[in-house]
């Protein structure tokens, strides 16, 4: 799709005020050949909801073949990107638009103003439902979710969507931000368990469960050419409209209060997904052409599966010449970390749980390192040993000792 001034404006504004001049590399003469999502130095999926502390949260849709990005913004025309050569990680752009990343974090730049975004949920991988007492909650791997509580008094149930993500304070905990409900907070114990804090326990079933139901649904809708688009509001996420049910009654009320063909506008429904990923409209409850939807809740990097970058060693800002590498750290789901000091790498395991963060490292090799090297590899391995609970704030991660001294501070690595 071409785009036009409109859409580049709105880009610039939103990736806030971090001035970073890109010039997009020029495409490759031949095209790569077709790889999946999940090798390396390709994205995180193909389906990725990115989340970008400070700027608007967008997604992108990534072709099989990983020739193509489309970014959709809420609300927005969509943007295509086609892919450039990259020495590492993953690029796309054009003239005007590059999103360039790194496993699950990202950098979208948009004439020369960028912004650092990371994956919300576990794209790539299959849903999750947990089940417990009148409860049931399905974690989609695009970092939302659809809830089902058991009414009171033999009242009907009530469904709730929104979105997940899980939150480091020494320990972890899985938050979630629905429509109908608000927050709600949960302890993992043992990967398979979720405790809320009133003690109810759920328990991951086999099969996940899509949870149909009637749900509430709050959001910028707007005509397109083929159907249809309801941006929701508590996900983030924009649906396509199925062409039956009550979606002809919405489009007919847009139309009649839209002031343009770009417009889009505040609508309260009542809807349910379909198997396609359509929203089918089953009653228009209201119009408001005024509202729109309220600024999203703060959102962090995940600790597990994003490559973290030291910035700091107790306090101290690091400085590196030419030639020189910054100490990294990422961590997966199953109990194993992987880190560089810069020279060397090494490995272990480490637990997590509402006693803390700890590291117990393994095997490393044993590159003889040249100074000043040698010491940012001592001071770093030195203050790993030490870590004692984890705090994330965007994608600023602080690892503290049992004193609660900041030995370590990482970033994010986008590209």
């Amino acid at each position: 799709m071409k785009i036009g001034v409109t859409s580049v404006v709105m880009l610039v504004v939103i990736a806030g005020s971090t001035a970073m001049a890109q010039t997009p590399a020029a495409p490759p003469a031949t095209p790569p050949a077709p790889r999946t999502p999940t090798e390396e130095g390709q994205p995180p999926g193909l389906d990725v909801r990115y989340v970008c502390p400070g700027g608007t949260d967008f997604s992108a849709l990534f072709s099989k073949d990983g020739d193509l990005a489309t970014l959709t913004v809420p609300g927005q025309p969509e943007i295509e990107l086609p892919r450039q050569r990259s020495g590492s990680g993953f690029a796309y752009g054009d003239s005007y638009y590059e999103l360039r990343g790194r496993g699950r974090e990202a950098t979208l730049t948009a004439a020369g103003r960028a912004m650092r975004c990371h994956a919300a949920g576990r794209p790539g991988e299959p849903s999750r439902t947990f089940a417990g007492p009148g409860l049931t909650v399905t974690l989609l791997p695009d970092g939302t979710f659809r809830l089902r509580q058991q009414g009171d008094d033999g009242k009907p149930p009530i469904f709730d969507l929104g979105q997940w993500a899980q939150e480091v304070d020494g320990g972890v905990r899985l938050i979630l931000r629905g429509s109908a409900v608000g927050r709600r907070a949960f302890r993992q114990a043992d990967g398979d368990r979720l405790i809320a804090d009133n003690g109810t326990e759920l328990t991951q079933v086999a099969a996940p469960e899509k949870i149909d139901g009637r749900y509430q649904l709050e959001g910028l809708y707007r005509d397109a050419q083929d159907g249809g688009l309801f941006a929701e509001c508590s996900t983030g996420r924009t649906y396509p409209v199925a062409p039956g049910g009550a979606g002809p009654d919405l489009e007919r009320a847009w139309v009649e209060a839209a002031p343009s063909r770009d417009a889009q506008l505040f609508f309260q429904i009542i809807g349910r997904f379909i198997d396609d990923g359509h929203i089918e409209v089953e009653r228009v409850v209201n119009l408001k052409p005024n509202a729109t939807c309220p600024p999203a809740a703060p959102r962090s990097a995940a600790l597990r599966g994003t490559e973290w970058r030291a910035l700091e060693i107790d306090g101290e800002r690091l400085t590196f010449g030419d030639g020189q590498r910054r100490p990294t750290l990422k961590l997966d789901d199953d109990g194993k970390f992987t880190a560089s000091t810069g020279c060397n790498t090494l490995g272990g395991d480490y637990t997590l749980d509402p006693n803390g963060l700890r590291f117990i490292t393994g095997p490393m090799t044993l590159v003889a390192c040249p100074a000043p090297s040698d010491a940012v590899e001592r001071r770093f391995i030195d203050a790993l040993g030490t870590v004692k609970s984890a705090q994330i704030a965007a994608t600023t991660l602080d690892l503290k000792d049992a004193s609660g001294k900041l030995r370590l501070r990482l970033e994010a690595r986008g590209r």
